[in-house]
């Protein structure tokens, strides 16, 4: 995202989605800290921990590992959780996600979402 997106880059699911994960601060969160900077080795890995109200919140891995990631869930599965904050089992997600923001996406978009954490390397 250190670049303006084609119109050509935007028309390819994968690279549309990479850019709203970029704007929607996805990997952000979805991304451990170490020494106070991300660690993109370990890019969507999740872990990281954010403290409010609701008490507690872990990230959650969101790479393509069946193991410890969404790499078992369904398209559809993730498209749920994004924007109405379900979790696989349709147990709620906690705060700080931002699923009532996420839930203006529309079916192409998160289509395209889906479409660029299929190709985030699992993390176990």
């Amino acid at each position: 995202a250190e670049k303006s997106m084609s119109e050509a880059d935007m028309a390819d699911p994968g690279k549309r989605g990479f850019y709203l994960a970029t704007i929607g601060h996805c990997m952000e969160c979805h991304t451990p800290m170490v020494n106070g900077r991300h660690d993109n080795k370990q890019l969507g890995k999740g872990g990281q921990e954010f403290k409010g109200p609701w008490g507690v919140t872990v990230s959650r891995n969101i790479t393509s590992s069946k193991a410890k990631g969404i790499g078992d869930w369904t398209d559809a599965e993730i498209k749920t959780a994004i924007p109405q904050g379900k979790r696989k089992d349709g147990s709620p997600l906690k705060p700080p996600m931002a699923y009532p923001l996420y839930a203006r996406l529309t079916d192409q978009d998160l289509s395209a979402v889906v479409a660029y954490l299929r190709t985030v390397p699992a993390q176990e």
